[in-house]
């Protein structure tokens, strides 16, 4: 009986799968590799205390390269070198010609041109010269000498890049701020200009912004996705019919320290042509200072409150979910980036701390009361912050939030997010009173990224593996034009692609599902271990194990170095944890 009991119970969160794409021995058919060390692993003292510090530390990472074996990018472009003989970096042609490493021929070629390296199909040069490893397209062969070509029209840059002085002068602590930093307020102002201040504050309402905002109704929105919403990504989103856009989460301290890599996360690319940017702050003159940058050195359509990242790091500096507990807070960044910004707001929240003590629908009758100008939408992930991406999204009680607010003022539109993986998902959750008729995709569209398509033509795409793998061939070409085609960018053009494959992964082909009407694929519904796909390719890319997503990689990238480890970044990416592969 118990054994019933356990068959029914699995059988709930596994996928009907066709008799004909399983194996009749219980075994995992998508993988030779033996899992038996990796269950040692993961069970492991060791292991258990990198779950409780979270996954990102020691990670493995790629080996650093030696900067006077790079190439100088302005010598490369044929430009003067700023630091003359004092510069880092290689200007030697014979030494860099002697040390370069031969093209990556798996590296998918642009069909109009037939070009592999995107720098020199959009732009007529290739900065990297070189040390470009699809480069035997623009390095002629006798001198080294990198080449140029005559481009008809010049692909529009991408924008919301960092100035150099710019940086220097975040990094001196010398940019112009109008905001000053809390102790930076001398002891009289404290205590009387701003009590003073406070007072007239809620008082008085404060003058409204000609702002346009954001009509999000009817439009496919893609969430901001930590580490696989990046750029590449969303172009392949755009491709597919997105409507919005919005890039990572961006830490407001390190903006503000003017770290290179976080600023990476604010660029837009052409084809976005609604984007936002989401940004994560804990204090008031935090909030307003990162707006004044985002107003005075980008160009976004609005900006995004993230008051939902789990992280215990962003947690424990007041930001992401555990600025929803600090209401004070929360209304005076509010009101900073209110009266800083020329372009609309939202706020990305969860339902509240502990799944048991929900208070998103308490909280967001006090933001419409706040009347803050400029709040465009609140958006709403039905978990808690200790949730995480455990369970199912509770859309009743984002419908229950958005129906809390008064009726005797203007209401705030609220938008959903969480579990949608097919158009039908889509149309039922967004058919809620009360909520506006447009939701946030997030995993969804890392599973299945032509999911903008199936929303927008409500119809369910039995995609081939082949229409995939073109997909992948895309994000590499956008990946290398993004992160460069020298080796540094090739390795995080994989890296970034192995992430992503570990959601793709989790994708079931509708053909093989036993009854797609009555049983489709569900968020919380793991496919079964002993099944395989129609093709080989399709087999390979319903993998569970990290050896398989790099052997993918390679038919795209070439073979990866023989150092190179790879372990996902997001907890909640996979059905079971990978372990630390290394090829």
């Amino acid at each position: 009986m118990a054994a019933e009991e356990q068959s029914c119970d699995l059988s709930k969160h596994t996928i009907q799968i066709k008799s004909e794409f399983l194996l009749d021995v219980e075994e995992n058919s998508l993988s030779q590799e033996d899992t038996k060390k990796k269950t040692e692993d993961r069970d492991t003292k060791r292991d258990q205390r990198k779950k409780r510090r979270g996954r990102n530390k020691k990670r493995p990472r790629d080996a650093k390269i030696d900067l006077s074996k790079k190439a100088c990018l302005s010598f490369m472009r044929g430009e003067l070198c700023p630091f003359g003989e004092k510069c880092r970096y290689s200007h030697d042609l014979k030494e860099l010609m002697a040390a370069r490493l031969p093209d990556l021929i798996e590296v998918p070629a642009n069909k109009e041109t037939g070009l592999r390296c995107p720098k020199f199909r959009l732009y007529g040069i290739c900065e990297f010269g070189l040390t470009c490893r699809v480069g035997s397209e623009h390095i002629s062969p006798s001198t080294g000498e990198n080449l140029r070509r005559e481009v008809d029209c010049l692909s529009p840059p991408v924008t919301n890049l960092l100035k150099k002085d710019v940086q220097l002068q975040l990094r001196r602590k010398k940019y112009p701020f109008v905001c000053k930093r809390h102790f930076e307020v001398e002891e009289q102002e404290k205590t009387d200009k701003l009590s003073l201040q406070v007072k007239e504050t809620n008082l008085e309402p404060f003058p409204r912004k000609e702002r346009k905002l954001i009509d999000f109704r009817g439009k496919v929105y893609v969430a901001p996705l930590t580490t696989v919403g990046n750029l590449p990504f969303r172009r392949i989103m755009k491709k597919f019919g997105a409507d919005i856009t919005c890039g990572e989460m961006a830490v407001g301290t390190c903006l503000l320290e003017g770290k290179g890599s976080e600023w990476a996360l604010l660029k837009r690319h052409p084809c976005e042509d609604v984007f936002g940017v989401q940004i994560a702050v804990g204090f008031p003159d935090q909030a307003t200072r990162v707006s004044e940058l985002l107003e005075a050195e980008c160009n976004v359509n609005w900006v995004d409150i993230n008051m939902g990242c789990p992280l215990d790091l962003v947690c424990e500096k007041g930001a992401g979910a555990k600025l929803m507990m600090r209401e004070a807070k929360l209304r005076e960044s509010l009101v900073g980036i209110s009266k800083t910004l020329s372009c609309p707001f939202t706020i990305k929240m969860r339902t509240g701390w502990d799944e048991a003590k929900p208070f998103a629908h308490k909280l967001i009758p006090k933001i419409q009361r706040w009347q803050v100008d400029g709040l465009n939408a609140i958006m709403i992930h039905g978990r808690s912050r200790l949730q995480r991406y455990t369970k199912l999204a509770d859309w009743n009680y984002i419908a229950l939030c958005a129906n809390s607010q008064s009726q005797d003022l203007p209401k705030v539109p609220v938008i959903g997010n969480g579990d949608i993986l097919n158009y039908s998902d889509y149309e039922a959750k967004v058919a809620r009173e009360g909520l506006e008729s447009t939701a946030m995709i997030a995993r969804g569209a890392l599973i299945k990224p032509w999911l903008p398509t199936e929303i927008k033509e409500r119809r369910n795409w039995d995609i081939s593996s082949t229409c995939r793998l073109d997909i992948l061939k895309d994000f590499v070409q956008f990946g290398l034009e993004h992160w460069g085609s020298d080796q540094q960018g090739v390795n995080s053009t994989r890296r970034f692609l192995l992430e992503w494959l570990s959601f793709l992964y989790r994708y079931v082909p509708l053909g093989l599902i036993e009854n797609i009407a009555t049983h489709p694929q569900e968020m919380n519904k793991r496919p079964p271990p002993n099944m395989f796909g129609r093709d080989d390719l399709e087999t390979l890319m319903m993998s569970s194990n990290a050896k398989d997503w790099i052997k993918i990689s390679e038919i795209l990238l070439g073979k990866a170095p023989d150092d190179f480890a790879f372990e996902p970044k997001h907890k909640a990416n996979s059905f079971a944890k990978q372990a630390n592969v290394k090829v």
